[in-house]
């Protein structure tokens, strides 16, 4: 397995105050259920995604991989009433859309909730590793970049690249699914990209990166120092439940840590 090289942060480190925000609302689609083995955004990921905007307050935020749409729809939720939000995803889906879809189609979760449906613009991207018009048209203004879409390895390269053009010295970054897997070959190739990528990333030192305690993501900005609060720790390290969140409970086979109370 990979070692991991991202320092795991909490929250309340790396945004002073962030506890005393209120009123935090998540989609109720997260309690359907997910038969198709895919990545799904657990309650604790989506609070700290709605806790991160509740604090930042963007003005302008952009998601890759629309998907059913649970995280435009917290992204929205979450933001002052004038903000917007712009959720990318491909105008020809392909098997890895389909199978998050689960049947379904893009947006479900927000396109008749008329409490987030007015801030949210659908853009389709034609060419997967182009960047639409529409997008690069907004580059420099964007506050909240987050990044969901193709968790092959370079499809999280190809959107990462677009992401760090469009956004500015002083834009946050979120990417979700960062977790290792054993070596079983029982997870798809095409799921496995982001965390080899964002470790990647982090050694190349163009931007500061920290997993957040107790999720599957990690957020980013270019102008924090290696100094920010964090400590380097490998997946089963810490105690339970958050030291298995760097790599997912049913990947390890251990029975124990998915039935503890």
């Amino acid at each position: 397995m990979q070692p991991n090289t991202i320092p795991t942060s909490e929250l309340k480190d790396l945004f002073p105050g962030i506890q005393d925000s209120a009123g935090l609302v998540v989609p109720s689609h997260i309690f359907e259920q997910n038969d198709y083995d895919m990545p799904f955004a657990l309650v604790m990921e989506q609070a700290a995604i709605a806790a991160i905007c509740k604090h930042l307050r963007p003005k302008l935020l952009l998601e890759f991989g629309t998907a059913e749409g649970q995280g435009a729809f917290t992204l929205a939720a979450n933001s002052p009433s004038d903000s917007r939000v712009i959720t990318v995803d491909l105008a020809d889906p392909n098997s890895y859309t389909e199978r998050c879809l689960m049947g379904g189609a893009l947006g479900t979760c927000f396109v008749n909730d008329p409490t987030v449906s007015g801030k949210i613009q659908q853009v389709l991207r034609r060419d997967p590793e182009g960047t639409p018009s529409a997008l690069s048209a907004l580059a420099g203004q964007f506050d909240l970049i987050h990044v969901d879409g193709d968790h092959s390895y370079h499809g999280v390269e190809v959107d990462t690249d677009c992401a760090i053009q469009l956004g500015r010295q002083d834009t946050y970054f979120l990417w979700h699914d960062y977790y290792a897997f054993l070596d079983d070959g029982k997870q798809p190739t095409l799921s496995r990209g982001v965390y080899p990528y964002l470790n990647d990333l982090q050694a190349r030192g163009d931007i500061t990166l920290r997993h957040i305690l107790g999720t599957y993501i990690v957020i980013g900005h270019r102008s924090w120092t290696e100094d920010t609060p964090g400590t380097i720790v490998q997946p089963g390290e810490l105690p339970y439940p958050y030291g298995e969140r760097i790599v997912r409970l049913w990947e390890t086979g251990r029975v124990d840590a998915v039935n503890r109370p």
